[in-house]
């Protein structure tokens, strides 16, 4: 499955997200669009996290890294955000699945994925999908 870098950015708020960025970081709201698209690619190619691919957007644009590991954690930030409102949303829907599914053969699988034991699979599997992606967002830096 592939993504396009610019629909992701999009997504996530677009223009608007990079002026945002650019203003906290001080560089335009151009600057940081393009820098965040370099960064989702490298990423995205190269299997590293956005902070590590922070020297090579460097390389390639000639901003200082500092700058460019601010963008990045900006963006990381930004996207571990809507990943969670998107997990948040997700669990709401399924809960209300597995209280359906409860006694039912598919119930008793689900029960399978509780490892906390607190009845609910569900927080157990985003936590699991969202300690996934944290390798690709590295550290939120502020």
């Amino acid at each position: 499955m592939s993504f396009n870098v610019q629909d992701v950015l999009n997504k996530i708020g677009g223009s608007e997200l990079a002026k945002s960025i650019g203003d906290k970081v001080g560089v335009g709201a151009e600057q940081a669009s393009t820098v965040a698209q370099d960064l989702l690619t490298h990423a995205k190619e190269t299997g590293s996290n956005l902070l590590d691919s922070a020297k090579a957007i460097a390389e390639k644009t000639g901003l200082p890294t500092e700058k460019v590991e601010e963008i990045a954690g900006s963006l990381a930030g930004t996207l571990q955000e809507k990943a969670g409102q998107l997990g948040e949303g997700a669990q709401t829907m399924l809960t209300g699945l597995m209280g359906k599914l409860q006694d039912t053969p598919v119930g008793d699988m689900l029960k399978g994925l509780d490892k906390d034991g607190d009845g609910n699979p569900l927080n157990d599997v985003t936590d699991a999908a969202k300690s996934m992606l944290g390798g690709l967002f590295g550290g939120k830096k502020e």
